[in-house]
């Protein structure tokens, strides 16, 4: 008799245990292929395309020799969704290559449920055709439908960084050359070669639902998994224009800089021109954050409140005190309104989907008492804001006196500052909202861009290891039920903004990568964070270190580095 291994996995809080034989791939051990006809399989679930063996992510590839628990990963869970998006930019870089040879393809940011892209022919900026998108596309489902294996090849990382050479792909060499690892992973779909940092799928059928819609100079590539149904079958989602248009502008200065990749970012540390970068840097937000005061300026005393609302780590206490100074230096008196005082006491708060309460909703604030006072305070009359007590979960006795002079603006920043429910009763003439996030456009290589979500990730690692005494592993393991919120109460109303401001840096991953790196290498190989550690390390591992010293007490980084003049 064969020697057998045994597998265990958890599945709609079941645990399943199955004899194999040892040498299968993980794809023949799925609980659709082993138990096919399981009460517990269903035709709506999104299909398993990665998982994490004894604590590693491995790819569908990976054969099993011991006995392994396994956690299966769906397309729709965050590493799933990573696998999903990086394959399907295989995908599409093979079909674009084939149809448009001397075309160069750009993957670039995120944009709500897809990825910006762009494909044009080397010295053009000229965009493709609607018509020449969709022959892409048609391209692409049928590589798709025919479900060819995306090889995957293993080679000695100085192999690959002469075959990227080769092949004229100098950023990928260079970024190969600094990390750490000794081998470099290559998959290709037929004839068409790339290195990847990330797993992917084993073959192009896991890829079949999908879309390219063209949208303003590009396409967005959109993962049906990924995107809610009841907006899959739209010929054109609507995507943020505006948003787009901040990120635009933003990587078109980058790239005047010459700083595309994070190989870019290095050359600057290396030739000892950081400190150039940095002034630059800080040079052009303070542009953008004086032209935003310069519109609130004009706009009042029409507008009274401004509203300032983003997603975790955007820098929103920094940006508020920012933005303060400008108006002050134009002759107002800003005031900050702290949300947070309006909070409805613990026990009334509304339940969230875990019959919890949820703190998160716009429902926990006291939405009725702070359009009261707002359209008092507005009308120049005085409130007496209450202060809520986070110890006791109440509030309390005490309130504060807040009125409204002749040069005084509000300025509440929160979470909920652009979502309508919040200001309902205030009229828009007298109200502007204002969207902030780190919206980098920095990326490995032209398929690989690093997304915002990353780059706030690491803000909070630091953030939190330095100043709120939270390790590096709780910050990771809390994350995913931040993004859930930001998703349920910030994304969706993004589009309502006035104004967008962006707060990335482009110098910031050369000061933050390098300070989470030991933070990384201290959690524990047993840790459920693990899985996550690994990737950012892969990911902080590509930049070189560079001085903090270089950035100045008033940047919005300092919020995370630690030397800010304001209270943050």
């Amino acid at each position: 008799m064969k020697q057998q291994i045994t597998i265990t996995w958890q599945q709609n809080g079941r645990e399943y245990t199955q004899s194999c034989t040892p040498g299968l791939r993980l794809e023949q051990l799925k609980p659709d292929v082993l138990l096919p006809n399981a009460e517990e399989q269903s035709a709506n679930r999104s299909p398993i395309v990665g998982a994490i063996v004894n604590n590693l992510l491995k790819d569908l590839n990976y054969p099993l020799y011991c006995s392994s628990e396994i956690e299966w990963l769906e397309a729709t869970s965050p590493m799933g969704s990573r696998i999903v998006h990086n394959s399907l930019a295989l995908l599409l870089s093979a079909a674009a290559a084939e149809l448009f040879p001397k075309h160069q393809l750009t993957v670039m940011h995120s944009l709500r449920y897809g990825r910006f892209c762009r494909l044009a022919e080397d010295g053009s900026s000229r965009p493709l055709a609607a018509s020449d998108i969709a022959r892409i596309e048609k391209r692409m489902k049928e590589l798709a439908k025919a479900n060819l294996p995306i090889r995957k090849d293993i080679i000695n990382k100085n192999e690959g960084i002469g075959y990227f050479k080769a092949c004229g792909d100098f950023a990928k060499a260079q970024t190969l050359y600094k990390i750490p690892d000794k081998q470099a992973t290559l998959y290709s779909i037929g004839n068409h070669t790339r290195q990847m940092f990330s797993k992917l799928v084993p073959s192009t059928g896991y890829l079949e639902k999908f879309s390219l819609c063209p949208f303003e100079d590009g396409f967005i590539l959109t993962d049906y998994y990924n995107t809610p149904s009841d907006l899959r079958n739209k010929n054109q989602l609507a995507y943020p224009k505006s948003l787009n248009a901040t990120l635009d502008n933003y990587s078109k200065w980058s790239n005047m800089q010459n700083i595309n990749y994070c190989s870019d970012l290095n050359r600057y540390v290396e030739k000892n021109d950081f400190h150039s970068l940095v002034i630059m840097s800080e040079a052009r937000q303070e542009r953008n954050l004086q032209h935003i005061a310069d519109q609130i300026f004009q706009k009042f005393p029409t507008v009274r409140l401004v509203l300032i609302a983003g997603p975790s780590s955007s820098g929103k206490t920094s940006f508020c005190n920012r933005l303060a100074i400008e108006l002050r230096n134009q002759g107002l008196r800003p005031i900050t309104l702290s949300m947070d005082n309006y909070f409805l006491n613990n026990a009334d708060t509304p339940p969230g989907p875990d019959g919890q309460p949820d703190f998160e909703s716009v429902t926990a604030i006291d939405t009725t008492l702070f359009n009261q006072h707002l359209l008092q305070l507005i009308s120049g009359q005085p409130v007496e804001m209450p202060v809520f007590d986070f110890k006791t979960g109440t509030r309390s006795e005490r309130t504060i006196p807040v009125e409204l002079g002749e040069n005084n603006i509000l300025l509440v920043e929160g979470i909920h500052g652009i979502n309508e429910a919040l200001t309902k009763d205030i009229p828009a003439a007298n109200k502007l909202k204002i969207y902030i996030s780190c919206m980098t456009t920095l990326s490995l290589d032209n398929l690989m861009p690093i997304s915002t979500s990353d780059n706030r990730e690491i803000r909070r690692l630091v953030r939190d290891v330095k100043f709120r005494n939270i390790s590096a592993e709780k910050t990771l393991l809390t994350w995913n039920k931040v993004r859930n919120g930001e998703e349920k109460n910030i994304f969706p109303f993004q589009d309502a903004a006035d104004y967008y401001f962006n707060t990335s840096l482009i110098y910031e991953f050369s000061l933050l990568a390098p300070m989470i790196i030991p933070h990384l290498l201290a959690i524990p190989e047993i840790s459920p964070a693990y899985p996550e550690a690994r990737r950012l390390l892969k990911l902080a591992n590509c930049f070189v270190p560079a001085d903090p010293k270089a950035v100045p007490a008033y940047s919005l980084l300092q919020e995370f580095l630690g030397e800010s003049v304001f209270e943050v």
